[in-house]
């Protein structure tokens, strides 16, 4: 049976389909969204998308033009829960490109850029250390750059608002960058006007000069008061929002109610803080939300206190996040919504509008008729001119056959045509009184009766009405409605080709033929008709394009039939870059140039001080001056390698590794190390160091670094040796 496009959920996977065509190697399928939360449970990302660099933010936004699908950023997840059934759309999350930190200089200005990828207690610690202060209330908050921007995250007598100046965000239904002022955010007390389809791509925070020592401490007694107040293990922090101010806080006002310890199948309210949820390893999303949901009632039933969460539910039923009071969605689909009014921050990128858009049918006022007759009296007697608004009368059938009718006694051979100008209705209306007099045949539309497809075919039939009297060709034909036939008796007779006698070709008009017939080749060869004066270039993107631009002089000029395009191609597969190159020529001008490039994966730091792009097989693919931070980075001084070279067998190892870790690694690893030629391995964002050793039996030792990390907390962890095979960890 057909797939029925009614069905939503078959339409919105055909949608994910398409969208992962669309963009291609980017994306990955069915990929669990536990490891990117604190609460580690949720489902799989039907699609899911690491963006290592803008370039994906706007393909993402270019392919939702195509394909409107549910979409989901996420940072730390620290304030996220998935469902069990996991999330129908795309899920994207910031690359190593968000993770960068401008620091200023001191005592320069105390400004301080942050990407929308650095984790809060990063950016706190890191600017303790360099003298800054002001944001030491960021080591308490497990979440990003971005997440904080987005609900004004804060802590410990401090939050977002009381220190940021912009965000740069990126607007994923229009493609535009725009930095955007503090006070055009909407920030209030843990919360926005940022969107789904807002990205926070980085944020700039006016900070000031201190005390290193003082910032240190500061920030000691904030994770002293932590451990001590809240508990650890999975959970999001803290659920429900406090109420308005008076109301006390959403933690005291559970505990009112003795709900610590309250437990729903692997969810319990935390005996440490009562405005914690705790979920089991392995546990389900469901009864943290079932929690939240009995939490939230016996409060509004005992206190009259309505709770709101600060969690956002993702990929649950909207009457279960209503239950819980938690955002209800908070996915981008691909279109805006208007149910909220206007604000700041919409202004500032103006309306989005799909390709799909209709523009509405505006209707002109009528006209005034001083503005009538002064067009009467501007363009004479050329024809009646009709209120837009005007009905015809019972007789304007007539007068409009009578002006018809004189119209073309009125031309003259030196008079220009000028049609008349007449009311559509009245034409419509003369037009069927003409074509029933004249007796047009009966047509029957039998295209309701087809069956219904998918897509519209365009097949449709037309019959003749048996009642119609051209139904009998014979008496049609000699009428004046339809053409007459005429058949010609001599068309099936023998060919004319065939009636010719055969004759005899002498040896020198035969020699002569031959010799025109090269020298119209040669002539056409010659012609500057064909030769190359068009040259399409696609899939280039890193290639030189002065070894493009280069090639593609050597063939302009040329002709189409002798161009030297296997040369060409041989000069451009020279380029690292280029894995393949194609060109074909066409008629009568053109040639298209495809090349097919190769992916980068990674890159290091030479001794010259410049970075070495590797593609996947540890080729060098380009030298450059600056950090391309989109790839992953091999932390070590390697050779200095000319583009097109190899390196040695550790550097291919580590840029095979950078693609290759399982997903829930990859997400935590911050670069790759290269200690020497049998010293392979990486570093964790935590500050873990992995040493993997050799380069060789990669795939056990990975193994062993995945279930080690399962089973402990990777926060206490310094190293983790398996270089002989067996792990050897180290805890701080």
């Amino acid at each position: 049976m057909p797939t029925d496009d009614t069905d939503n959920f078959a339409r919105q996977r055909r949608a994910l389909d398409r969208l992962g065509v669309l963009l291609g190697p980017r994306v990955r399928r069915d990929v669990s969204l536990a490891q990117y939360t604190t609460y580690k449970v949720g489902g799989p990302a039907s699609l899911f998308m690491a963006a290592r660099s803008i370039d994906d933010l706007h393909a993402v936004s270019n392919a939702l033009r195509e394909q409107r699908v549910p979409i989901l950023v996420i940072g730390r997840g620290s304030n996220l829960l998935v469902a069990d059934e996991g999330f129908e759309g795309l899920v994207v999350v910031l690359g190593e490109f968000a993770e960068e930190i401008t620091w200023p200089q001191r005592p320069g200005v105390p400004r301080v850029v942050a990407g929308g990828a650095v984790p809060l207690p990063v950016l706190a610690r890191q600017s303790a250390a360099r003298g800054l202060t002001g944001f030491e209330w960021g080591v308490g908050v497990p979440g990003s750059v971005g997440g904080a921007v987005r609900m004004n995250a804060g802590g410990h007598g401090s939050d977002v608002a009381s220190s940021i100046e912009s965000a740069k965000v990126f607007h994923l239904g229009k493609g535009i960058v725009a930095n955007v002022k503090a006070s055009d955010l909407g920030l209030r007390f843990r919360g926005s006007d940022i969107q789904p389809y807002h990205v926070v791509l980085s944020a700039s925070f006016a900070l000031s000069w201190g005390d290193q020592t003082a910032s240190e401490t500061e920030m000691s007694e904030i994770v002293r008061w932590r451990r001590e107040h809240q508990p650890g293990g999975h959970n999001a922090g803290s659920v429900f929002v406090n109420p308005e101010p008076g109301g006390g806080s959403a933690g005291a006002i559970i505990d009112r109610l003795g709900l610590r310890g309250l437990r729903i199948g692997t969810a319990e309210v935390s005996e440490k803080h009562a405005n914690f949820i705790q979920c089991d390893p392995g546990g389900s999303a469901h009864d943290v939300a079932e929690v939240m949901a009995e939490v939230r009632s016996r409060v509004y039933d005992e206190l009259g206190i309505d709770l709101h969460s600060e969690v956002r539910l993702v990929g649950f039923d909207a009457e279960i996040a209503r239950e819980a009071g938690a955002q209800v969605g908070g996915a981008f689909d691909g279109a805006e919504t208007t149910a909220r009014s206007l604000t700041k921050l919409d202004a500032l990128f103006g309306p989005l509008a799909g390709d799909d858009t209709l523009s509405a049918v505006k209707m002109a006022p009528p006209l005034p008729p001083e503005a009538i007759a002064e067009l009467q009296e501007l363009f004479g007697d050329t024809g009646a001119i009709a209120r837009p608004d005007a009905t015809p009368s019972d007789h304007s059938s007539d007068s409009s056959s009578s002006e018809v009718a004189t119209d073309a006694s009125r031309a003259t051979s030196g008079d220009t045509p000028v049609a008349d100008v007449v009311d559509i209705s009245t034409a419509a209306q003369l037009r069927t009184a003409n074509d029933t007099a004249a007796g047009v045949p009966v047509m029957i539309d039998d295209s309701d009766h087809l069956l219904p497809h998918e897509r519209t075919e365009g097949s449709a039939s037309l019959t003749l009405d048996p009642t119609s009297p051209f139904a009998n060709t014979a008496a049609a034909v000699g009428g004046s409605s339809m053409a007459d036939v005429i058949v010609d008796e001599r068309i099936g007779r023998r060919s004319w080709w065939k009636r010719l006698a055969p004759k005899r070709v002498s040896p020198l008009v035969g020699f002569g033929i031959v010799i025109g017939i090269v020298a119209l080749v040669l002539v056409v060869l010659a012609s500057p008709l064909f030769a190359v004066r068009r040259i399409d270039v696609t899939g280039v993107t890193y290639a030189d394009p002065t070894l493009l631009e280069s090639v593609s002089d050597s063939l302009r000029g040329a002709s189409v039939f002798t161009a030297d395009l296997d040369g060409a191609k041989r000069r451009l597969e020279g380029d690292p870059w280029v894995a393949r190159a194609r060109l074909s020529w066409y008629l009568p001008n053109r040639v298209a140039i495809e090349v097919d490039e190769r992916v980068a994966v990674a890159w290091f730091v030479g001794v010259d001080n410049r970075a070495r792009v590797l593609d996947f097989e540890g080729r060098v693919l380009a030298v450059l001056d600056g950090q391309p931070t989109q790839f992953m980075k091999i932390e070590g001084v390697g050779p200095n390698l000319p583009p097109g070279t190899v390196p040695s067998l550790v550097y291919q190892a580590a840029a095979q590794l950078a693609v290759s870790l399982p997903e829930s690694l990859a997400s935590k690893v911050k670069h790759l190390n290269v200690n020497g030629p049998e010293s392979l391995g990486f570093t964790l964002k935590s500050g873990t160091v992995v040493t993997l050793g050799a380069p060789t039996d990669i795939r056990n030792k990975l193994i062993s670094v995945v279930t080690v990390l399962n089973q402990q907390n990777v926060e206490f962890i310094i190293g983790i040796d398996v270089s002989a095979g067996q792990p050897v960890v180290q805890n701080g």
